[in-house]
């Protein structure tokens, strides 16, 4: 490991904090919200974080993709669609991490047009202060942010689609990834 970004401990704390901000936005709402993780990074945040929230809510997904490889691609495409009716809802889009600024973006154009939910707000567990941030994304409740621009990995930040379950976040060193290139061999393959 080059660098630990959030150990579980610190994950779990913030996900405290995190839900004690979104318990008190939603303490005067009628409405039961939708927490829409999205797949497949924000599953662990998604799951942590709805421990520590109160308020009745619904939990959906929504997957997008973005990425190829380990740079963002900027073109974002739908891959899964929610399962819950959003229309007049309240929808907090539930997100790992905002890098460019590109698929939260996308997300909330695209939720806000498509199912026309009465409101949308969002919960980041990482912001970087990020020098490539192609669209300046406000997020409504945030975990932490950082300078580090270096790939992530853990808690749902993926390496070659392995490590999402490790439970903490951290900077993998070039030892820790030539010494991961064997696992990409035994990879199951699409029928």
């Amino acid at each position: 490991m080059e660098k630990l970004i959030l150990s579980e401990d610190e994950i779990v704390r913030i996900c405290k904090d995190l839900g004690k901000q979104l318990d008190e936005y939603l303490k005067d709402k009628e409405e039961i919200p939708v927490f829409l993780g999205i797949m497949n990074g924000a599953l662990p945040f998604l799951y942590e974080l709805v421990k520590h929230v109160t308020h009745p809510l619904i939990i959906d997904t929504l997957q997008v993709s973005s990425y190829q490889g380990e740079e963002s691609s900027g073109k974002v495409t739908l891959l899964k669609e929610p399962d819950h009716d959003l229309e007049n809802q309240i929808v907090i889009i539930v997100e790992d991490i905002i890098d460019t600024g590109v698929t939260m973006h996308y997300l909330k154009e695209m939720i806000k047009e498509k199912y026309k939910p009465k409101e949308i707000k969002t919960c980041i567990l990482i912001k970087r202060n990020n020098i490539k941030m192609q669209f300046d994304e406000t997020s409504d409740f945030i975990g932490i942010k950082t300078d580090e621009q270096k790939y992530l990995v853990g808690f749902g930040f993926d390496y070659q689609n392995l490590f999402r379950n490790i439970p903490y976040i951290f900077v993998p060193s070039i030892k820790d990834v030539k010494s991961w290139e064997p696992l990409f061999n035994h990879k199951p393959k699409k029928k």
